[in-house]
């Protein structure tokens, strides 16, 4: 009696956790989806145009796929993307992972141990004003919107992970090895 109550708090737990999951990545469908596509244009070149705000976005994640006998494996089904959605343009950010080891493991350090380090970097001109930034990671099933000002001329947009935490030493506290569970959004 013990076991099958114990069993089916377990599967209504699970349950719970995964729609919650899917309620997420329902929204970052929803988001990734261009509604316009007038909002903003990408730049190539250093040339900055006194009328437009010119946003250099920058993020830096690491991550890990699994590690099985002697390798780390990199996200590739699906790819580790951040999709970037300005007022309903969207653009999807590609990087190529490079592997970093940071050793030893510290708990104050999120990002020690051994993983995929991926720079994502973007410049991109739109009007200055308010505009409704949103920034997904389908990888983490995570998606963040923040409303930013934007000035004439240069705007960093720097976005920091918060990793979730990890109870198992050597990982104790937050740590890479257990995925993004947030983003914090900085324009300076």
């Amino acid at each position: 009696m013990k076991l099958s109550v114990c069993l089916a708090g377990a599967a209504l737990m699970l349950c719970v956790g995964a729609s919650g999951c899917a309620n997420n990545r329902d929204l970052i469908a929803k988001t990734s989806i261009a509604n316009r596509s007038d909002v903003f244009n990408e730049v190539v070149n250093s040339d900055v145009q006194t009328e437009k705000a010119i946003i250099d976005f920058s993020f830096a994640v690491k991550s890990n796929s699994y590690y099985l006998m002697g390798t780390y494996g990199k996200h590739t089904e699906p790819p580790y993307r951040v999709h970037l959605n300005i007022d309903g343009q969207v653009t999807v950010l590609d990087a190529e992972p490079n592997l970093e080891d940071r050793s030893p493991v510290d708990s104050k350090v999120p990002e020690s141990g051994i993983g995929w380090k991926y720079q994502f970097s973007k410049r991109i001109a739109l009007a200055p004003g308010k505009r409704r930034l949103t920034i997904a990671l389908p990888v983490d099933d995570v998606i963040v919107e923040k409303e930013v000002e934007l000035g004439s001329g240069e705007n960093f947009v720097t976005v920091t992970p918060i990793y979730s935490r990890r109870n198992l030493r050597p990982y104790k506290g937050q740590n890479f090895t257990g995925g993004v569970n947030t983003l914090e959004i900085k324009v300076d």
